[in-house]
């Protein structure tokens, strides 16, 4: 994602848990001849959060997208299995994060009358549910009704919100699958598979929030739009879609408008 809105022309201020990982994110990015902003941050901390935004946007003048992509599966297994503690702790890092970054940055884009929020979708929302994956999923669900009734509040002030379905991505959370074997019920076969074809291409995510960042989307709001799925000719429309999380499979009802 940092690459690719860099290569946009964007200036970059990156984030993650530990210090550790975002020096080596940031060390990469610089290689690939990028400078960015980078800090540690628990984003389900909503004190550090505000701190930490109004930190970057007074150091870079601005803050024209923000990208939720902080994730985590939380605990793999029948629900009557899991651990409380690791539940709720997914619903706070995918869900609350989310929101708690979003809130940050709110009030900055409203100032510039322009700005882009992109939140990160998945677990089959829209299509396959994943058993075994209560939290995960629900979190996710959760993403996407909080993107839709964020964009209704955010209608006319130039701030738009969307969330993307990035695909089958081999990341840190296919090995954690893997790992956990049988538990993950039938998404561990597919998971091998996955592990094995390369999965998909995070390439097409990345490019996908730069587009829906660019006035190219300046008339998409409050839509979960699929990486994989939606080209930008299905989204050329500039009118209204009656259906935003509401589809099926692949089928976008982009036919269903309404004036």
């Amino acid at each position: 994602m940092a690459e690719a809105f860099g290569k946009a022309g964007y200036s970059l201020a990156i984030c993650s848990r530990t210090d550790k990982d975002v020096k080596n994110a940031g060390a990469k990015l610089r290689a690939s001849g990028f400078e960015c902003i980078e800090f540690a941050l628990d984003v389900s901390d909503t004190q550090v959060v505000a701190e930490k935004v109004a930190a970057v946007a007074t150091q870079l003048g601005r803050i024209d997208v923000l990208v939720n992509c902080a994730g985590v599966y939380g605990p793999i297994g029948p629900l009557e299995e899991n651990d409380e503690m690791e539940w709720e702790s997914a619903i706070m890092i995918n869900l609350c994060g989310t929101a708690y970054c979003t809130r940050a940055v709110i009030p900055i884009m409203k100032a510039q009358r322009k700005g882009s929020i992109i939140n990160m979708a998945g677990a089959g929302v829209g299509g396959d549910i994943k058993p075994n994956f209560s939290s995960y999923v629900t979190s996710k669900f959760a993403v996407c009704g909080f993107t839709e009734a964020v964009s209704r509040e955010l209608e006319g002030t130039g701030v738009r919100i969307n969330a993307i379905s990035p695909g089958a991505i081999n990341t840190r959370l296919l090995d954690q699958v893997l790992k956990s074997g049988e538990k993950a019920g039938r998404f561990y076969q597919e998971s091998l598979k996955q592990k094995e074809s390369g999965g998909t291409d995070p390439r097409l995510a990345a490019e996908f929030a730069v587009f829906l960042s660019s006035k190219e989307a300046s008339h998409i709001n409050g839509k979960t739009l699929s990486a994989v799925w939606d080209t930008r000719e299905k989204l050329a429309s500039p009118g209204k879609s009656l259906y935003t999380l509401r589809r099926i499979d692949n089928e976008l009802f982009a036919e269903k408008m309404v004036s």
